[in-house]
């Protein structure tokens, strides 16, 4: 059986196995709850998705949350480095189209900027997650799917650090560009 660290590191595994809509704004997860597609275990909640039966430890849930590790602690075992590269790549667009298109009026919803940069900035994290101290690229280990795979193949540098380190601190730049020109969340 598949283990997910938390819901939404399960959330973001299913949506890489399925045809995903790229377009969709990033959201938080809504809390586990008892459903036809969620069952209570002993030690973990036990999703039934499209990717196969998961599991999302209760302790490593609940750590996550306390220190704010939207995809939890540790490196994953479920998404592979270049996985995770791809996966904020993706919020980062998101992002960029919901920035560009965001002007301030009171009817809009910043959310979706917000929420995206801020996912993006997490996947990347992520991703560095896998490289040694002092590594400049990702082991050959450290990507194990197709996906993944293909990626780095067409994209040598997707998990160098260099790479890493610049869309880091570019989304977590564009998103401190946005705080500064539109105030606070309300």
């Amino acid at each position: 059986m598949l283990t997910a660290r938390t819901l939404t590191e399960a959330q973001t595994y299913v949506s890489l196995l399925t045809a995903a809509d790229e377009t969709a704004p990033a959201t938080a997860p809504d809390p586990i709850e008892p459903g036809p597609n969620v069952t209570q275990g002993p030690d973990a909640w036990l999703l039934a998705t499209t990717a196969g039966e998961i599991a999302v430890p209760y302790a490593s849930e609940d750590a996550a949350r306390k220190i704010g590790a939207r995809f939890g602690l540790g490196v994953s075992s479920l998404i592979d480095a270049a996985q995770w590269a791809l996966v904020a790549a993706s919020f980062a667009r998101r992002a960029l189209t919901a920035d560009l298109a965001y002007t301030g009026e009171p009817d809009q919803d910043r959310t979706s900027v917000e929420l995206n940069w801020e996912f993006a900035a997490d996947a990347v994290g992520e991703a560095l997650k896998f490289l040694p101290e002092g590594a400049e690229d990702a082991p050959e280990s450290a990507v194990w799917s197709e996906l993944g795979t293909q990626a780095r193949a067409q994209s040598p540098e997707l998990v160098t650090r260099g790479k890493l380190v610049d869309d880091l601190e570019y989304y977590r730049g564009t998103l401190a560009d946005f705080r500064a020109l539109y105030g606070p969340a309300v």
